[in-house]
């Protein structure tokens, strides 16, 4: 099958390809991202779990979500740079940081979720 999107965390001790392009794309300015990522927002794209292979032990933190669910990070432990996050809200995807991409030139944002929490400094075309 052919690879579709591939990337991996700054050491390259973690990398994954996807053989499927991403379902949709979010610029998501939550507190739990902005927190994560260390500015307003986090730029993700959603692929199918089953479509995806991951390789490297990754560093999990889980918290709740601004909307209840279960939302699990995941970190390379060397490097400590932000790949990944699962949520029991959509258990059918993975969500990878944008900037992780081989190519991050190929993310388009899609939408802008939880804007609400939208930092005053963090201008993001809507």
């Amino acid at each position: 099958m052919k690879v579709v999107l591939k990337g991996g965390c700054t050491c390259g001790a973690i990398r994954y390809e996807s053989t499927k392009a991403a379902e949709f794309s979010i610029i998501c300015q939550c507190r739990q991202c902005q927190r994560i990522t260390g500015c307003g927002h986090a730029a993700s794209f959603a692929v199918l779990s089953d479509s995806t292979k991951v390789q490297g032990e990754l560093t999990h933190y889980e918290l709740t979500s601004d909307d209840g669910n279960l939302v699990s990070s995941g970190f390379c432990g060397a490097c400590g740079n932000p790949i990944l996050k699962k949520t029991s809200g959509y258990p059918q995807y993975i969500f990878f940081h944008a900037a992780t991409l081989d190519d991050p030139g190929t993310f388009k944002p899609q939408m802008v979720v939880y804007s609400d929490f939208k930092q005053p400094w963090d201008h993001v075309d809507p």
